[in-house]
């Protein structure tokens, strides 16, 4: 397994996540859908930092409950790149989560 930091030293932000970093999401996905609240202005941000484009965020935004948002922000981000991925977890610290965060920066599928 690499280090972490290696993975996050790359000269581009278009390297895509590798499959311990998908892990991370996939393993804590039920703990993220319940503690991320997507109406914090986590989505704007990601947006505004140009993790994804305005149909991502749009479709993110139409889910009628909470749980529907997160879901398809995670998605999203699944297939997204290494410095989206670091930006997500930047923007659940800034949104007090920084367990959250830590968790996501760690790697190794670990669960909550």
């Amino acid at each position: 397994m690499p280090d972490w930091k290696e993975v996050q030293t790359y000269p581009t932000d278009k390297i895509p996540l590798n499959d311990n970093q998908r892990g991370v999401i996939d393993a804590n996905r039920h703990a993220l859908v319940v503690l991320i609240d997507p109406d914090s202005g986590i989505i704007d941000r990601l947006h505004d930092n140009k993790c994804f484009n305005s149909q991502h965020k749009d479709y993110m935004k139409c889910g009628e409950r909470k749980c529907d948002k997160v879901h398809r922000l995670l998605d999203i981000m699944r297939r997204r790149s290494v410095d989206n991925f670091n930006n997500l977890a930047d923007a659940l610290d800034e949104d007090g989560q920084p367990l959250l965060a830590q968790i996501l920066k760690q790697g190794g599928g670990k669960r909550i």
